[in-house]
C-alpha cells in the first residue's frame, strides 16, 4: 500500500464573498444626529479601546458616533463588536490603518467537515442554501462574544478575540464562543431537516499566544488581519477536529484553568515539533454557568481523504486466503478507512493487508480490519472497515501518516 501522491480537492475557494453577503447594509436615508458633549467623551472612550493607529475616515468616524449616541452610556461587548465589523467591512473600503504589533490574543478557526464531498456534485443554489445561514449564523456568535472575523474561508471561518479590541479575557472569550458555536449547529441543522437540506458539522481550533495583528498590504489593498505561529498551530488544531468537536491547544487549554472541562486527549508526534504535540478536548466549560458541547461524533479520530492502493486477503474463518485482491482506499483514520472495492468480489467480513514504508512504518507490518458496511458504487461498492489489531507497528503506522497528512494541511 502507497500513496500515489494524488491531493485531495481543496474547498476553501468561496471566501469573502460570504462575508458581504451575510452582513446588512448600512442605510443613507437618514441625516446622522448632532452628538452632545457627553456622548462625544463616550465615543472617545470607545474608540480609545481599539487598536488603531490613525484616525479612521469620516464615514466610519460618523457611524460610529451616531450608533454611539443611539445606544445610550454604555455598549455590550457583542455590540462593540458588531460596530467595528460593520465599520471597517462596510462604510469604508479601506478599513483604520493600524501599525502592525505584536500582542496576546485568541485564533478562532471553524470548519465544515466533509463540504468537498458535498459540495462536488451539489448545484450553486444547493450551497448558498446551506452556507449562508452557517456562516450568519457564527458571525452572529462570534460578535456575541465580542470578537472580530478575520476572515472567511470558504466553508468556515477564522476569528479573532483580543484584537482589534483589547479584552484581557480573550481566551475565555473565544472558548466560550466555539462552545456556542456547536449549540447552535444543533438548531442550525434542525431548520436545516425541516427545509430537506443536509446536516452539516463543523470542528473548532483554538490556539492563544503572540501574534502580529494590524493593517497589511498595500494602500489599495488593505487588510486587518494576524499573522504568526499562534494563527498558523490554530489552523493545524481544526484539522484535527471531529464533528461537533471544540479542540485547544495545550497552551491555551493551561491557560484556561478551570474554565474547561476536558474530553479526549490525543497526541501526536510530527515533523517540525521536537516534543509530542498534545491536543484537548473541551467537553464544557464551567462558567458563567455550565454549558456542555452537544455529542454529535462517533468517531475516534478524525479522517483524511487519499487514493491509495489496496492490496488486501480476505479472511474467511479465520484462514486467510492466499491470493491478493484489488482495491482502493478513500479515506483514513485512526481507527478505520473506507474503501473502494470490486463488486463482482464478495466483500469479506474481515480482511488482512500489508502496511509498508510508503506509510512510516520502518518495516513491513501486517494490519486486520473488520467490515462495518457497504454501498453500492457505480460499478463497483464502497466499504467501511474498522482496525482489529490497534497498537500494533502496522496500526501505529496508520496513526503517523494520518497525523502527518493533516499537520501538512
Amino acid at each position: 500500500m502507497h500513496s500515489t501522491g494524488k491531493a485531495p480537492p481543496c474547498d476553501r475557494c468561496l471566501a469573502n464573498r460570504w462575508h458581504r453577503a451575510t452582513v446588512p447594509q448600512a442605510s443613507t436615508a437618514r441625516p446622522l444626529r448632532p452628538m452632545p458633549a457627553s456622548r462625544r467623551a463616550l465615543r472617545r472612550g470607545f474608540l480609545g479601546t481599539l487598536d488603531l493607529a490613525g484616525s479612521s475616515s469620516g464615514r466610519v468616524d460618523a457611524f460610529l458616533g451616531e450608533l454611539t449616541a443611539s445606544a445610550g452610556d454604555a455598549l455590550s461587548a457583542s455590540t462593540q463588536a458588531r460596530l467595528l465589523q460593520l465599520a471597517c467591512d462596510l462604510l469604508d473600503p479601506l478599513p483604520p490603518a493600524t501599525v502592525p504589533a505584536a500582542r496576546e490574543v485568541s485564533v478562532l478557526i471553524v470548519d465544515l467537515r466533509d463540504f468537498s464531498t458535498f459540495a462536488a456534485d451539489r448545484p450553486a443554489e444547493e450551497l448558498l442554501a446551506v452556507l449562508t445561514p452557517f456562516l450568519t449564523r457564527m458571525t452572529e456568535v462570534v460578535h456575541n462574544h465580542g470578537g472580530f472575523v478575520d476572515k472567511f474561508l470558504g466553508d468556515g471561518l477564522l476569528a479573532l478575540f483580543g484584537a482589534p479590541q483589547a479584552a484581557d479575557d480573550h481566551l475565555a472569550r473565544a472558548i466560550a464562543c466555539a462552545v456556542d458555536m456547536q449549540v447552535a449547529m444543533v438548531a442550525l441543522n434542525a431548520a436545516q431537516t425541516a427545509s430537506r437540506l443536509p446536516a452539516i458539522h463543523a470542528g473548532i481550533g483554538i490556539n492563544s499566544g503572540e501574534a502580529v495583528v494590524g493593517s497589511f498590504g498595500p494602500p489599495a489593498h488593505r487588510e486587518y488581519t494576524a499573522i504568526g505561529d499562534t494563527v498558523n498551530f490554530a489552523a493545524r488544531v481544526e484539522a484535527f477536529s471531529l464533528r461537533g468537536q471544540v479542540l485547544l491547544s495545550e497552551h491555551s487549554f493551561r491557560a484556561a484553568g478551570d474554565l474547561v472541562e476536558p474530553g479526549r486527549v490525543r497526541e501526536l508526534r510530527v515533523k517540525g515539533r521536537d516534543r509530542p504535540v498534545r491536543l484537548f478536548e473541551v467537553a464544557a466549560i464551567t462558567r458563567p454557568t455550565r454549558r456542555a458541547v452537544p455529542r454529535i461524533e462517533s468517531r475516534r479520530s478524525p479522517r483524511v481523504a487519499v487514493d491509495l492502493p489496496l492490496h488486501y486477503y480476505p479472511v474467511l474463518d479465520t484462514r486467510v486466503v492466499a491470493e491478493a485482491q484489488q482495491g482502493h482506499i478513500l479515506n483514513l483514520g485512526y481507527d478505520g478507512m473506507l474503501t473502494r472495492l470490486p463488486v463482482a468480489d464478495p466483500v469479506p467480513g474481515e480482511i488482512c493487508f500489508t502496511v509498508t514504508p510508503d506509510l512510516a512504518s520502518n518495516e513491513h507490518s501486517e494490519l486486520v480490519a473488520r467490515r462495518l458496511h457497504q454501498r453500492p458504487a457505480g460499478a463497483d461498492c464502497n466499504a467501511a472497515f474498522t482496525f482489529i489489531n490497534t497498537g500494533t507497528p502496522g496500526h501505529e503506522a496508520v496513526c503517523r501518516y494520518v497525523d502527518r497528512m493533516l499537520w501538512r494541511r
